[in-house]
């Protein structure tokens, strides 16, 4: 029965939790784009603002897109294990809500994200106006989705400790399949966030990568 509840009312619970971090997003994120983005270097094809609300309204869609497939997800793990009863209709019925966030959401953020790459690529210098609300859009993108992979991978390896030493560590939803279930959700979340990560830290400033990875070298002194 509990899990029944849970799958029924999941559409519900994921998507008003994901509309909250979309107007999060929208009122405290895409500001700090603006902010970190707007200095006072000059912005000769004025494009700056058209940029921040290309790469604002990215950020907004691509929490939709990631909320509606984790739904997608959520609820065909759920079919692991027995039930009480079928759960076959209430895990259509979130596939199809996860469904219409994820082309909604994708759609809308694969248009904008295209357009502020090609207006960030217009500019001149690697840091110039445009360039840089690209590069405050791609750190937003990283700092959330790092975090959230950090969280699954924490609770991930506390789960698999319930499922070595149950009588120790407890059980997740009372038995090991849902000790189950619940590992496989936060592992789908570890992959994920790392995939989004990966593919916006392909758009970062040229060599961001190589620096990280290594210090830069030391100066030569001029030769007398």
């Amino acid at each position: 029965m509990i899990s029944n509840r849970l799958v029924d009312i999941g559409p519900l619970v994921f998507g008003g939790a994901f509309a909250v971090v979309a107007l999060v997003a929208a009122l405290a994120l895409v500001p700090i784009i603006v902010i970190i983005a707007n200095r006072a270097e000059p912005d000769a094809r004025g494009m700056r603002p058209f940029s921040v609300y290309l790469f604002g309204m990215s950020f907004v869609a691509l929490l939709l897109a990631y909320g509606g497939l984790t739904m997608i997800v959520t609820a065909l793990l759920s079919l692991i294990g027995s039930h009480p009863s079928p759960i076959a209709d209430s895990v259509g019925r979130e596939c199809v809500i996860g469904g219409l966030l994820l082309v909604i959401g994708g759609g809308t953020m694969s248009f904008h994200v295209r357009k502020g790459l090609g207006a960030a690529s217009g500019d001149s210098a690697v840091d110039g106006p445009n360039a840089r609300v690209r590069h405050s859009y791609i750190g937003a993108v990283s700092f959330v989705f790092v975090v959230l992979a950090m969280v699954s991978l924490g609770v991930g390896i506390y789960l698999i400790f319930q499922l070595a030493g149950p009588g120790i560590f407890g059980q997740a939803g009372g038995s090991r399949t849902n000790t189950l279930r619940v590992l496989l959700d936060f592992a789908y979340l570890l992959v994920a966030s790392l995939g989004v990560v990966s593919v916006h830290w392909r758009w970062s400033p040229p060599g961001l990568l190589r620096s990280a990875a290594r210090p830069a070298a030391a100066p030569t002194a001029p030769a007398s």
